[in-house]
Order: structure tokens, then C-alpha cells, then sequence
């Protein structure tokens, strides 16, 4: 290859790649070159606008992830929602019908003291439980204060 012999080669290719979309394509092809690249990475200003241009690319691309990703976390959250409404009718029901099979069946049988302290631990457990998962669908509130955190585990009362 012959040197560059003046501004006359440089100033007609800056000629022929007016269109920035011409240029960017030139400048491409010309990158491929191992020699080419060394040496325009040589040029701090060609170096600092590559540099810019790639982080400028990069926060293009997140952004459009982000913006990308945003229906389906929205479906997500949406699944995730009807899945926990879903566990709670499920327990409500399932609580509801259990209730209904075994409460008729009794017909007045005796229990003896621990017996019923034991159901009317169960039922405090329940009640709590109930007002617990109300508090979370009226208020949002989910926290589980200390009390009720030891009766939802026997613990107390």
C-alpha cells in the first residue's frame, strides 16, 4: 500500500461519504480492518466518539428491555394476583364445606375439657386468621403482629 500523499485521497472520500448512513457503512467497513482500527482508536477524539457511541447504544438497549419486559411483568403480576386470590377463595371453601360435612355430624356428642379447650384454640386460630387475611384484601395490610403470630402457632392466646 501507498501513502497517503496529501489531503486529496481524504477530502474525496469525505466527498463520496456526505450521508451519514454512507459514512457510518465506510467507517464500518474500514474498522474491519485490524490496521485501520489500531490506528483510528489512535485518535483520542475518534476513541472517546466510538466510546460514547457504544454506551449510547447500551442505554438504548435497556431501555428498550425495560420497555420490552414491562407487559410481561405486568402479566406476571396480574397471574400472580388471580393465583393468590385464587389460594384464598380456595381456603375460605375449603374451610366453608369441611366445616359443613363434619358440624352436623356431631349431634350433641360430649367432649370432655381438653377437648373443647382444643377446638376453641382452633377456632381462636380461625377467627385471627380470618381477620388477618381481611386486614390484607380491605387494607393491604400483611404484617402479623407478635400476638397473633403466636396463635396462628399454638402458642398463645
Amino acid at each position: 500500500m501507498s501513502k497517503i500523499r496529501g489531503q486529496g485521497p481524504v477530502d474525496a472520500i469525505h466527498d463520496l461519504a456526505g450521508d451519514d448512513q454512507v459514512a457510518a457503512r465506510v467507517v464500518a467497513d474500514f474498522l474491519r480492518r485490524p490496521a485501520v482500527a489500531s490506528k483510528a482508536m489512535g485518535d483520542d477524539t475518534a476513541r472517546h466518539a466510538v466510546n460514547e457511541a457504544q454506551f449510547d447504544r447500551f442505554r438504548q438497549q435497556v431501555q428498550y428491555g425495560q420497555e420490552e419486559a414491562a407487559p410481561q411483568l405486568d402479566q406476571l403480576r396480574h397471574m400472580e394476583h388471580s393465583t393468590q386470590f385464587m389460594d384464598l377463595v380456595a381456603v375460605c371453601t375449603q374451610f366453608t364445606v369441611t366445616a359443613g360435612r363434619v358440624v352436623p355430624n356431631l349431634r350433641g356428642e360430649p367432649y370432655d375439657d381438653a377437648e373443647r379447650e382444643t377446638i376453641l384454640l382452633g377456632l381462636a386460630r380461625v377467627r385471627a386468621s380470618a381477620d388477618w387475611i381481611e386486614n390484607a384484601v380491605t387494607r393491604g395490610e400483611v404484617d402479623l403482629d407478635e400476638q397473633l403470630q403466636k396463635l396462628l402457632k399454638g402458642s398463645g392466646e
